[in-house]
């Protein structure tokens, strides 16, 4: 996301990127912030995706890019009083991260569930809609529940929110199908559809319409088995003055079309939800 002409605040990488134990840490700079002696200014560590197109992941040259990075980049010029710093990772990690208080802030499309709710806070504003549905290929037909899914294999990645709903099924239904964990690329989800590896994938809309277009995967689905959105997730030791500005910026970012415009940049779509 570019910065605007005559903008005083900005996010761009500074000194390069270190790798250490997979995590990619950013250092990120913001024009006229690190650069002035104002103490009022406060760094605070982010976690996001180092793999995770078209969401967080690194660019052919190393950099961050996608749809989560570039609405971090658009809420820290909103924020005067605060530094952002990227630590990027896998979703597992970045889990970790923030619940050890490595990093006080996460977004990498995380949905809201009654575990994660225990563990963090969240912010108050959604920026993708994150409905889960049952992806199949046309000769499996339309499913609109995991009991449509019965004696079929599912796959689910590591530590998500879909994988929280499989197991929770699969423990009232211990052999209702067999699962397929991991943490694939989308690249790799299709192959595994092609393959005959996995033939149901729990997924949003936007998962699906993007493995349909970038590999011909021809998936469908039927009903929505569980309605969620994407939330800025925060450590639950963190500054309620961070939260509040975080969902204030969040909601300006909505009101102007901007998470629209990301979307539809970033997904080719408009999945922000409407309420």
């Amino acid at each position: 996301m570019q910065e605007k002409s005559g903008s005083k605040k900005g996010l761009f990488i500074g000194l390069g990127v270190v790798v250490v134990a997979a995590a990619a840490v950013m250092l990120l700079h913001g024009n006229g912030k690190s650069a002035q002696s104002d103490s009022k200014v406060q760094t605070i560590n982010v976690g996001s995706g180092n793999d995770g197109q078209p969401f967080a992941y690194l660019d052919k040259n190393g950099k961050p890019a996608g749809m989560d990075i570039a609405l971090i980049q658009a809420i820290d010029k909103k924020l005067p009083q605060y530094q952002f710093k990227l630590t990027l990772s896998d979703f597992p990690t970045l889990i970790t991260n923030l619940k050890s208080g490595k990093t006080t802030m996460a977004m990498y499309q995380i949905e809201q569930n009654a575990e994660r709710k225990q563990d963090f806070k969240f912010g108050s504003v959604g920026y993708t809609v994150w409905d889960t549905l049952l992806a199949t290929q046309t000769a499996t037909g339309k499913l609109d529940s995991f009991a449509d899914a019965k004696g079929k294999k599912v796959y689910v990645t590591n530590a998500t929110n879909q994988a929280t709903l499989t197991d929770a099924y699969l423990k009232d239904h211990p052999d209702a199908f067999s699962v397929v964990r991991g943490t694939y690329t989308t690249e790799q989800i299709a192959q595994g559809f092609k393959s005959g590896q996995f033939n149901v994938y729990p997924a949003p809309k936007y998962s699906i319409d993007l493995l349909n277009r970038q590999f011909g995967t021809q998936l469908i689905a039927g009903k929505s088995i569980n309605h969620s959105n994407a939330y800025p997730m925060f450590n639950k030791d963190a500054d309620p003055k961070l939260i509040a500005a975080v969902n204030k910026a969040m909601g300006e970012l909505k009101a102007d079309g901007t998470l629209k415009k990301l979307s539809e940049e970033w997904l080719k779509g408009d999945y922000v939800p409407k309420n």
